[in-house]
């Protein structure tokens, strides 16, 4: 079964660590103030994986690695100016339900660690651009700091510059057995954007709608970040 994965930037690295499905609307109501929901969903196989990786990483209470995640994630949020409104609800045993209204959504990649010169995000009255490459990938990591974790970095770009595809997939098997290497082949990243006015114009990415925008790429694009992940849509 196709995993695809909705989010918005700053919910972006949450997905790529834990193999889930993110299924996230981003409204806008004005120039400024937009609101986003989403449903979160990690698959057994992945939790298996981050829970065997966590008996190697010291205790920290009783709570769940992913349930740690997301609550570390919520109160991020909660910090932030730029959010209001914030909620993240677990629905059910590896599920969980988010709402917070953004006021300004540069602020927040801030707030949540990427730096006051971020170049991930540029936002403008009539435009959203979105960029990571290896030069500013080191902007991603505070933002979710799981990707900082040292379970995590050995899947990660970082570690794996250079490396091809193929090369790559036979890695994962090694470390996560045959269930690894389609769990990432089958998973896409999906971003979507529901803008104030219609679409004038984008790259790459597709039209969904006279103000619906989506663009997509593959979960392995992420892990080996060999080319730039960017596209721009205007209104």
């Amino acid at each position: 079964m196709k995993r695809t994965v909705r989010s918005v930037a700053a919910l972006l690295a949450i997905v790529l660590i834990s193999g889930c499905t993110v299924t996230q609307q981003l409204d806008y109501h004005s120039a400024k103030e937009r609101t986003a929901s989403f449903d979160f969903e990690v698959e057994d196989f992945f939790v298996a994986v981050l829970e065997d990786f966590s008996d190697f990483s010291p205790a920290e209470g009783d709570e769940d690695l992913m349930d740690k995640a997301i609550r570390d994630f919520e109160r991020a949020l909660q910090r932030s100016p730029a959010t209001s409104g914030v909620s993240l609800d677990k629905v059910d045993e590896n599920s969980w339900y988010g709402y917070f209204t953004v006021h300004d959504l540069e602020r927040l990649i801030v707030d949540l660690g990427a730096g006051a010169n971020q170049t991930l995000l540029t936002l403008t009255d009539d435009s959203l651009s979105f960029f990571l490459s290896m030069d500013n990938y080191d902007q991603l990591v505070p933002v979710i700091p799981f990707l900082a974790d040292p379970n995590f970095e050995a899947f990660g770009p970082v570690y794996n510059q250079g490396l091809s595809e193929e090369d790559y997939l036979e890695m994962i098997s090694f470390m996560l057995g045959e269930e690894g290497v389609p769990a990432i082949e089958e998973s896409t990243i999906t971003l979507t954007l529901r803008t104030p006015r219609p679409v004038k114009s984008f790259t790459a990415g597709t039209k969904r709608s006279a103000d619906l925008y989506e663009f997509s790429f593959p979960l392995i694009d992420f892990l080996l970040l060999a080319d730039p992940i960017t596209f721009t849509v205007r209104w």
